[in-house]
């Protein structure tokens, strides 16, 4: 009789197990089934445990070098179904706040970027002005007009060097107006298209820049360094005491949120596809488990109370 009901659990009755124990994890409220605290410790024990082995971190160097040797040459290949839809994200209007640019562009670099750059092209001009041809001053005679010559060049130098002095004078006292005239100009709602459209360029550039060429300028940020330092990043993050606590929280948080429903309603069919995909993968665990020795002595042992 073992035998027979055991033949009859091979024939497909592990396939109704299967799908018996999928619908009741369906059909239950999410939050029967997750326990938030155990569930909190259980992510902050997995995640402490990945910090702390240093073999982590040793193949994440190893990855990252196996990245370098086989990146290819050639642009980036991007399909025209990402492309596309990526390039109209990037296109969409978008106005950042003022006071946030304004606080990001409020620092002694930026200063120093505009000071450095006007400051030449407003010196630049003063010399251009210098070169153009005006009225000359008279030649009384050939010592008189050496003597004129040698004061118009040493006028001429100082006017250089008076001009210079007050070019850097002014960008000093207006490189806070010119960092506040970026802040409005990234900011205009008139700009959103032409902001967008150099967006779309910056992507266009990096996607036709070589790979070769790309990976070497994520060399210059030295990866290596980057991986420990995020490594120390992630464990000073996770060894907090308080982890446990904060993901609970959001472990209430998406339970709470989620009240009575089941996973069911959750999906909401969205993902149908996958469910039939998740019951496929069960049933098929569940017949090859079945056919195994060791399933037809645990069988024994549990039909016949041994």
């Amino acid at each position: 009789m073992n035998a027979a009901a055991l033949d009859r659990l091979r024939a497909g009755g592990t396939d109704r197990l299967a799908d018996l124990l999928l619908d009741d994890v369906l059909d239950r409220p999410v939050r029967e089934w997750v326990d938030a605290e155990w569930f909190a410790r259980q992510l902050a024990q997995a995640a402490r445990s990945a910090a702390a082995d240093p073999q982590v971190e040793r193949r994440l160097h190893e990855a990252v070098r196996d990245l370098r040797d086989r990146v290819p040459s050639g642009p980036v290949s991007v399909p025209a179904s990402i492309r596309g839809p990526l390039t109209e994200v990037l296109e969409r209007p978008f106005v950042p706040d003022r006071a946030i640019v304004g606080r990001l562009l409020d620092h002694d670099t930026a200063r120093l970027l505009l000071r450095e750059v006007f400051g030449d092209v407003l010196v630049a001009f003063g010399r251009r002005l210098r070169a153009l041809p005006g009225p000359k001053l008279p030649r009384l005679s050939k010592l008189g007009g050496g003597i004129l010559e040698a004061v118009g060049g040493a006028v001429a130098e100082e006017f250089e060097r008076t001009l210079e002095a007050r070019a850097r004078e002014f960008m000093d006292a207006a490189v806070q107006k010119l960092v506040d005239k970026m802040a409005d100009h990234l900011c205009d709602p008139k700009l959103v298209k032409e902001y967008g459209a150099w967006r779309t360029h910056v992507l266009h550039v990096v996607l036709a820049t070589d790979r070769q060429h790309l990976a070497g300028e994520i060399e210059k940020l030295d990866p290596d360094a980057l991986i420990a330092t995020g490594a120390a990043l992630v464990r000073g993050i996770v060894e907090r005491p308080s982890l446990v606590g904060e993901l609970r929280s959001v472990i209430d948080h998406a339970l709470g949120a989620a009240g009575d429903r089941s996973a069911r309603e959750l999906l909401d069919g969205a993902e149908a596809h996958g469910l039939d995909a998740v019951r496929d993968l069960l049933r098929q665990r569940a017949r090859a488990v079945v056919e195994t020795p060791a399933f037809a002595v645990w069988w024994d042992e549990v039909v016949e109370g041994r």
